[in-house]
């Protein structure tokens, strides 16, 4: 048995090394051009090394008929300026010319009926976009790319100088990188047909101002969808959104209201990141979760109200929130991140719940206006850096189950006088009250078994230390 475990073994790895490299076999090159046989014997390119300035893809490589172009396959040639692609091609792939930042022209064959996400995603000079007649699927409508059979936006080109635009009815979907970076673009009215937004759908729409989401059907927004939207002023979510993508209004500078749905039960990492403008935060009912960095860099917001079923705050969902004053926790918080609320140099009050089990590594550092703080009792150890720079603190209990204080945990906690530290801690990492310089008075622990050399490096007031060199850490 155990012979045949080990013939397996050797079978699956052999099958581990050989597969790589038969796929890899799989590809061949005809000149610039490499590409792979699809499964119907038609040719597939999936990387142009070429350089010239006006090109037509070849129907035939090797004397093989040319389906399909792959993704990303002529990814930032900033050679061509012209293109043209000829009866028998049947497939774009995603973002097969992202980036070519010269190509001003392209002709797409009457053939072509697959499309993926923007294949001219960042194609900053594309003027003169064609299709060629009798296309079944393919349409432009004013110089916009669609498919019929999706009722999907492709690409509304970067060049379009148009301020406003009114999509067609019944278009269904707005595709990933629809609108990328067109800068023209201030108002886009759509429908209630709409079902879905792309990701990248509006990225760095430098100038949008105005979108009437509300009366949509779509349920989620794409990543990264309306990042960079320095202009976008309010948005207002349809009934039905239930997810909010990573990244999705990062950067939106001018974001000022949200109005969020109920029923939104997950809003990603990033997804409002440094909306500087933005005042007010309400968060809906169902949400558990605040992702990494969600509203970091809020440096405007000052009320913020969170949903009584939150347990998860993930880490910088607020960091640098400049202006917020303070916060109640729900209690139901259990898990607080990482540079949290790192930065929100105003914050003067937090009320933490007693059964909040994690505080991670600088939640709190830099609150320079927090003045008191209990910590949970659920809570056994203080991270590295967690009230660190918080220059106003004077009243802080610790829970009586603590176990460890971490490097640097009340480093530079210039106004702390006095703390009394449990029995149960055995050790207290370097640094964790240097700097307190208005520290008098502080109570050890008698099973104390580790302590860092410069862990009061700097406590000027405080004279009755004993001598703790045998417990420093090696």
């Amino acid at each position: 048995m155990k012979r045949l475990a080990a013939v397996l073994t050797l079978c699956v790895f052999l099958l581990c090394c050989i597969l790589p490299a038969a796929v890899a076999e799989q590809s061949m090159k005809a000149g610039d051009y490499t590409y792979i046989l699809q499964p119907d014997g038609t040719a597939e390119i999936i990387l142009y090394e070429g350089s010239e300035t006006s090109l037509v893809i070849p129907q035939e490589l090797n004397g093989t008929a040319v389906t399909a172009i792959g993704p990303s396959a002529f990814q930032a040639n900033n050679a061509l300026t012209e293109l043209t692609i000829r009866d028998g091609m049947v497939s774009l792939g995603d973002y097969a010319f992202r980036r070519c930042a010269s190509l001003t022209k392209v002709t797409l064959p009457a053939t072509l009926t697959e499309i993926g996400m923007n294949p001219f995603e960042g194609c900053a000079s594309l003027t003169d976009l064609t299709v060629s007649e009798g296309n079944p699927n393919v349409y432009l409508a004013d110089g916009v790319l669609f498919s019929r059979e999706d009722s999907r936006l492709i690409c509304y080109p970067m060049t379009k100088e148009l301020s406003a635009y009114t999509l067609p009815a019944g278009t269904r979907i707005i595709g990933a990188s629809a609108f990328y970076g067109n800068e023209s673009l201030a108002q886009l009215v759509v429908f209630d047909t709409v079902r879905a937004i792309g990701r990248r759908a509006f990225y760095q729409c430098g100038n949008l101002r105005y979108i009437n989401l509300q009366d949509t059907s779509i349920s989620t927004v794409g990543a990264d969808a309306f990042s960079g939207c320095r202009m976008l002023k309010s948005i207002a979510f349809p009934a039905r959104v239930n997810s909010i993508a990573d990244r999705a209004f990062q950067d939106c500078t001018a974001l000022t209201e949200l109005v969020f749905p109920e029923n939104i039960t997950f809003i990603g990492e990033m997804a409002f990141r440094n909306c500087e403008s933005l005042t007010s935060v309400r968060l809906p009912v169902d949400l558990t979760t605040i992702g990494k960095n969600t509203f970091a860099g809020c440096v405007s917001l000052t009320e913020l109200i969170l949903p009584e079923e939150l347990f998860y705050i993930g880490g910088g969902a607020f960091q640098n929130c400049e202006s917020l004053t303070s916060v109640k926790l729900p209690a139901a918080v259990d898990y607080i991140g990482s540079e949290a609320f790192d930065g929100c140099v105003s914050l003067a009050e937090v009320s933490i719940p007693d059964t909040c089990s994690h505080i991670g590594a600088k939640a709190f550092n830099r609150c320079q206006s927090l003045q008191s703080l209990v910590v949970p009792s659920w809570t056994y150890t203080i991270n590295p850096f967690t009230f660190s720079g918080c220059v106003s603190l004077t009243d802080i209990r610790l829970p009586a189950e603590l176990e460890e204080i971490g490097e640097s945990a009340f480093f530079c906690c210039y106004a702390l006088k006095e703390i009394v530290i449990p029995d149960p801690v055995e050790v207290i990492g370097d640094k964790a009250f240097s700097n307190c310089m208005s520290l008098e008075n502080i109570e050890l622990p008698e099973d104390l078994e580790n302590i860092g050399p410069d862990t009061f490096e700097n406590c000027l007031k405080l004279i009755n230390l004993p001598d703790l060199s045998d417990l420093y850490e090696e």
